[in-house]
């Protein structure tokens, strides 16, 4: 018999109540699948990629799909006191009730939490132990088609690029093979986009180093990602509306997919590409049915870049025509206008943000983010002009080439930016606050800088210390910042291989205690964190194809290192 918290089940119904856009479906006949969010309903549901798919995959008539997520602590313990399975929010099903169980991965943190719901439901967490009996288990994301090696062993297979149109190919072959398991996994692997991991065999160098990928009979022995050919012929849109996301007051609308800057640190400017645009007449049509929508009175432009939108002016006074207000993602300081600062503010917009990631014009050279100081001093000048009261920088510690006194420069640019901050709008208001989130620099695949070193928990804490140091007197500024030892574990998952699947296992058993797992694993995570790479070792993720050419990502890693040579010597 299954058991229930009756708690939880309240719990969930109160979400449900809450929202606006849900899909109820009956089940009969249907292929049940469980989309699972391997973290909080909050994170999940501000996530874009995880509601197109859940709208996607309710949009095939055959299919019922429902979501899970990560429950919190105190749900755990109701769980374990009950007896209770992770359950789906709409029908307050077990996972081990679908007969596919896919998680959306974003994140390299939530991989320990990906096992620790398997766990809770009592889902073998290795695909090889698993029966005939249980759900497949498959993982989608950007993290699916960055390097999903440490969660291979746990995957039944991996969804490899962008889902919009695999899935129904994944349905309709599940239909073709009548839901056997052991069919479709044999089959699964011819289609475009799709790694089954359990096909592979991994051989390694004496040094650790990996040497060879040994696909077995039929299994392709490059896995290409699958890539969307024509985004105007799918909506990439948030449906579902909740107080409880961050985002859950507005409607989400993706414009492209990609980014042409090429910042060499960045692995969603690497693979995505090509940009893809959509067109303003397709957007538009999204536009206006959702104004008809009167619960719809902010849409959100979603992109890795928004304000590099090729016709953004146009876009705006679409948007603006259909009597909505705008909120936008992303926005580079060099590519802001004074028209789109407006609409913003029109909007109600009481934060723009932007990101220099580095404190000096040397190292954003370095790293290919080529704005000048003029350039953010600009955008601080159209915060004040507009009446935006704060502004938010984004900025990245321990970056290759970096030195002392780039991290210096970071508390000494926020003053500078204050100088021209510290004025009072057209209507007479002062300026709130200056916000610097710091984050910390991991080496992810696919990117130029994979062959770079993680620079260690506790030398980034010092460059932390310094910028906090630095800002102390500056009244109206604030400093964010993640914990580097966490940083330290995303660089592990980053850039593992299979073998570190022995450690998420661990952490997943100690209910996500990865400190105490660390301890426990018998594997060095300074292999993979703090060990210099060649550009001629064998990666773990080199028997992907993500569109990336690795000629080209060994020239942008040269050339970075050239220019810090040259910028030391002049």
């Amino acid at each position: 018999m299954i058991k229930m918290s009756w708690n939880l089940k309240k719990k969930a119904q109160a979400l449900l109540a809450e929202e606006q856009g849900t899909f109820h479906k009956e089940w009969g006949g249907k292929v049940a699948i469980a989309l699972v969010y391997p973290n909080t309903y909050a994170v999940g549901m501000s996530n874009l990629g995880f509601q197109t798919i859940y709208w996607h995959l309710n949009q095939l008539p055959d299919v019922v799909c429902e979501r899970v997520f990560l429950p919190d602590l105190a749900d755990v313990e109701e769980m374990r006191r009950t007896e209770t399975a992770p359950f789906s929010l709409e029908s307050q099903r077990p996972l081990s009730d679908f007969h596919m169980v896919g998680f959306s991965v974003t994140y390299e943190g939530d991989y320990i939490n990906t096992l620790r719901l398997l766990h809770l439901a009592g889902i073998p967490l290795r695909a090889a132990e698993r029966r005939p009996g249980d759900p497949l288990v498959l993982m989608g994301g950007v993290c699916a088609f960055s390097n999903p090696e440490p969660m291979a062993p746990f995957m039944d297979f991996v969804a490899v690029g962008e889902g919009e149109e695999l899935v129904r190919e994944l349905i309709a072959l599940y239909r073709d093979t009548a839901g056997d398991r052991d069919a479709f996994l044999e089959r699964v692997g011819a289609v475009a986009g799709v790694y089954v991991p359990g096909q592979y065999d991994i051989a390694y160098h004496p040094d650790g180093t990996p040497s060879a990928v040994l696909p077995r009979a039929g299994a392709p022995a490059v896995v290409v990602k699958r890539r969307l050919p024509d985004v105007n012929r799918f909506e990439t849109i948030s449906l579902v509306k909740t107080p409880q996301a961050e985002y859950g007051h507005m409607a989400l609308l993706e414009v492209g997919k990609g980014c042409g800057r090429g910042c060499r640190f960045c692995l969603e400017g690497q693979v995505y590409r090509p940009v893809r645009h959509r067109s303003v007449a397709t957007l538009g049509e999204t536009v206006a049915r959702l104004a008809q929508d009167p619960a719809n009175r902010r849409i959100g432009l979603v992109g890795a870049c928004v304000s590099d939108y090729p016709w953004i002016g146009d876009l705006l006074k679409v948007v603006e025509a259909n009597g909505l207000e705008l909120s936008i993602s992303s926005l580079r300081a060099d590519s802001l206008t004074d028209d789109l600062v407006a609409a913003l503010a029109r909007g109600g917009h009481r934060t723009l943000t932007v990101a220099p990631e580095a404190g000096t014009e040397r190292l954003r050279r370095a790293v290919r983010k080529v704005i000048s100081d003029e350039q953010l001093y600009t955008a601080c000048d159209l915060v004040r002009q507009h009446g935006i009261p704060n502004l938010k920088t984004y900025f990245m510690i321990g970056q290759p080439t970096e030195t002392a006194e780039d991290v210096e420069a970071i508390p000494d640019l926020a003053r500078r930016m204050l100088e021209r901050l510290r004025v009072l709008d057209s209507a007479g208001r002062p300026f709130g606050r200056l916000t610097l989130s710091i984050s910390s620099f991991v080496p992810k695949p696919w990117t130029p800088f994979q062959w770079a070193p993680f620079d260690g928990a506790d030398a980034l804490s010092a460059k932390l210390d310094v910028i906090k140091r630095g800002v102390r007197k500056l009244s109206n500024v604030r400093v964010l910042h993640e914990n580097p030892r966490e940083a330290a574990l995303q660089a592990l998952l980053a850039r593992g291989d299979r073998r570190v699947g022995d450690f998420l296992e661990i952490a997943a058993r100690l209910d996500g205690d990865w400190r105490r797992a660390l301890r426990e694993w018998d594997g060095d995570p300074g292999f993979y964190t703090t060990r210099p790479r060649d550009v001629g070792e064998r990666l773990p993720w080199d028997h992907f194809d993500v569109g990336v050419k690795k000629a080209g990502l060994v020239r942008e890693w040269e050339r970075a290192q050239a220019e810090s040579a040259t910028a030391v010597t002049s």
